[in-house]
C-alpha cells in the first residue's frame, strides 16, 4: 500500500524545502512525487528534478479545481505500477485542499485497498501570513484541512510574530499538532510517520475555478541578475508571487521579500511565473516599466 502525504502553503511558505526534506525522511524507501503549479511554466518540479527522484509535473491549474483533477487522479492511480511505498503531493499554493476527501474517494473506488491518504502538513510562513491572511481564501482553507502545522521561518521572525501567527492558527484549526520550524526542517521523523488524517468525513468538492487571482509568464532574454531584482523590486509586492529563471539564478519573490540562487541544471529559457490579485493594472506596470528599464519589449503569456 502506497501512502500519500499532501503539502500544502500559501506562495512561499516553504513547500518546495519541506519536500526535500520529506525525501530525506524516506530515502530508504521508494517514492514518487507530485508537483502542483498553478502556472503553464514548472518551477518547482525544475528544482525537485535536481534531488534525481521520481516526480511528474500537474501545472496550468489546480488538482483540487474540475480541469486538472482527472489528471492528478490519473497520476495517483500510475504509481501503483511502479510499487513505490510512499507519494507525496505539493499543491499549488492557491488550492483548496477540501476536495482531497473527493479525490480519494474516486482513487479508492478505481483502486482498492492499494492507497492510504496519512494526511496533509501545512506549511506557515511567519513573516507574511498576517499580510495574506484574508486577503486569499485558499490560506484560511489550507490551515483549516491540516494534520499538521509548521510555522516555518521562526529564525528570521520574533517571538511576538510566531506568537500572534501561532494564535491565528489556533482559532482556524484547534486539533492539528504545531511544529515551529527553520527552513521547514521537522527534527523528530516519528511525527511525519504518525500522522493521521483527521477529518476523513470532511466537507468538499472539486472547484471549477480559482476566482480573483491573475496568472501569467514573462518571458525575456537574459539580463544581468543585478538588474534583474532592481526591476524586480519595482513591483513585486504586488504580486502573490513570482518565481523563475534568469540565466544560471533562480530567483523568487513573496511579497516584497525577494532571493536569489545559483542553479545550474535549468534546460529552459529565461522566464518568471507571477500570481497576482485579478485585473490588469498589475501587468501594464510590468510592461511599462519592463520597456523603461530595457529598451524591449517584454513577452506576457496570458493564461
Amino acid at each position: 500500500m502506497t501512502d500519500i502525504y499532501l503539502i500544502t502553503g500559501f506562495l512561499g511558505a516553504g513547500k518546495t524545502t519541506l519536500m526535500k526534506n520529506l525525501l530525506q525522511v524516506f530515502n530508504c524507501s521508494k517514492t514518487a512525487v507530485v508537483v502542483n503549479e498553478f502556472g503553464q511554466e514548472g518551477v518547482d518540479g525544475t528544482i525537485l528534478k535536481k534531488e534525481g527522484m521520481v516526480i511528474e509535473e500537474i501545472v496550468d491549474g489546480s488538482i483540487f479545481c474540475v480541469c486538472r483533477s482527472d489528471k492528478f487522479i490519473e497520476t495517483i492511480l500510475k504509481t501503483e505500477e511502479l510499487d513505490v511505498d510512499y507519494l507525496i503531493v505539493e499543491s499549488s499554493g492557491l488550492a483548496d485542499p477540501f476536495g482531497m476527501q473527493e479525490v480519494m474517494g474516486i482513487v479508492n473506488k478505481l483502486s482498492p485497498d492499494k492507497f492510504h491518504y496519512s494526511g496533509s502538513i501545512c506549511v506557515v510562513d511567519v513573516k507574511n501570513f498576517s499580510k495574506i491572511n484574508g486577503l486569499a481564501p485558499a490560506v484560511g482553507q489550507q490551515v483549516q484541512c491540516a494534520d499538521l502545522l509548521l510555522i516555518n521561518k521562526i529564525d528570521i521572525s520574533t517571538p511576538d510574530e510566531v506568537q500572534k501567527v501561532e494564535d491565528t492558527l489556533r482559532g482556524l484549526n484547534a486539533f492539528a499538532p504545531i511544529i515551529k520550524t527553520s527552513f521547514a526542517h521537522i527534527p523528530d521523523n516519528e511525527q511525519i510517520h504518525t500522522l493521521q488524517w483527521r477529518q476523513p468525513d470532511m466537507k468538499g468538492i472539486l472547484l471549477k475555478k480559482t476566482v480573483g487571482i491573475s496568472k501569467f509568464t514573462l518571458k525575456f532574454d537574459s539580463v544581468p541578475i543585478d538588474q534583474l531584482t532592481d526591476w524586480l523590486k519595482e513591483w513585486s509586492g504586488k504580486a502573490y508571487r513570482v518565481k523563475g529563471f534568469c540565466g544560471q539564478y533562480f530567483v523568487q519573490a513573496v511579497q516584497d521579500e525577494l532571493s536569489v540562487s545559483e542553479f545550474h541544471d535549468k534546460k529552459k529559457g529565461d522566464f518568471l511565473v507571477v500570481l497576482a490579485p485579478a485585473g490588469d493594472a498589475l501587468k501594464e506596470k510590468i510592461s511599462r516599466s519592463w520597456f523603461k528599464r530595457f529598451k524591449t519589449e517584454i513577452k506576457l503569456d496570458y493564461q
